[in-house]
Parts: C-alpha cells; structure tokens; sequence
C-alpha cells in the first residue's frame, strides 16, 4: 500500500467516524446521534457566530473527506460515510431552543434529530435530487438540504411556541 493510499485510508476512516459508519444497526442514525452528542456540546458553548464558523469549516473538511472516500473506494453513497449525517445533524440544531431549562433543551436536540433523520431518510421533495449530484457533493448535499429543512421546520414549531431558538440570536 503506497502512502497516498494509506493517506487516503486515514481520511476514509474520518468520513466513517470509525467505528460509527460500519455498525451493524443503522449507521446513520447513529452519525447523527455523534452529531447530536458533539453537537449539543459545542452549540452549548460556543457563541452562535463561532458554532456557525465551525460548522462552515465542517462541511468543507467533510466533502474534502468524502472525496477521499470515494477515490479509495469508488461507490456511490457508501453507507459506512457518516461525515454527512454529522453534518446534517449540526445544521439542524441551530433551531434548537435556548434556554436555562435543561428539559427543554434536551426535548429541543431531541426534537432536532428526529426531524432530521425523518428527512434524511424520506427524502422528501427536492432532497432526493441532491442525493444525484457527483462525487462528493451528492454524499453531502442531501444531508445538508435534510438539515436544512428539519432547521426550518424546528423553528417554525418552537417560533410558534414563542421559544428563543439559537439561528435566532444571529439577529439579537
């Protein structure tokens, strides 16, 4: 094995979050449970410019490792990459609820990955077209697009119920 392969190797396992991407149940849904879990974490502490400067740098670096995936490998949407579902999964806690409340928050990250996982996996609407675009893109656009809409419908849920969520404090 040459050192480039090694090298790619190495970045391989990242995009897995080895050992999460070869579990035998739902490898997805436990990335975006390591999501929730890294995630909470830094949204708890991190003011919300720096967690979405985090997250920018994030998805970069994990398109880069998918692509690493994708030369070693060569497949199309490998289920063992989890990268994606991490970063889907920062994407959408930015409409969790800030609050003192630890039980809101917790119901709050809870309600975050739920509806991010109900999106990654149905599909729906136009996140299934993104699933098709090339490479390393298409590994990590639906997630994204998936992140997106559950944001989009957390916020709306919690804005309806007059509860601050953290996108919200950009504005403040």
């Amino acid at each position: 094995m040459s050192i480039i392969q090694k090298f790619l190797l190495y970045l391989s396992r990242i995009a897995e979050a080895y050992p999460i991407g070869h579990s035998k149940y739902a490898p997805g849904t436990m990335g975006s449970l390591i999501g929730v879990l890294v995630g909470s974490i830094l949204i708890l502490n991190l003011d919300i410019k720096s967690y979405l400067i985090f997250l920018i740098i994030f998805i970069i670096m994990s398109y880069f490792l998918c692509e690493a995936h994708l030369k070693l490998y060569n497949i199309k949407d490998p289920k063992e990459v989890v990268i994606d579902e991490i970063s889907g999964q920062f994407i959408a806690m930015l409409g969790c609820v800030q609050s003192k409340n630890s039980t809101y928050v917790f119901l709050s990250l809870l309600l975050s990955f739920v509806l991010f996982r109900f999106f990654d996996i149905t599909k729906v609407g136009p996140i299934k077209r993104f699933e098709n675009l090339p490479n390393g893109i298409g590994i990590m656009a639906d997630d994204i697009v998936a992140g997106l809409f559950a944001l989009v419908t957390q916020a709306a849920i919690l804005t309806s119920l007059n509860q601050n969520i953290y996108i919200k404090t950009l504005w403040n």
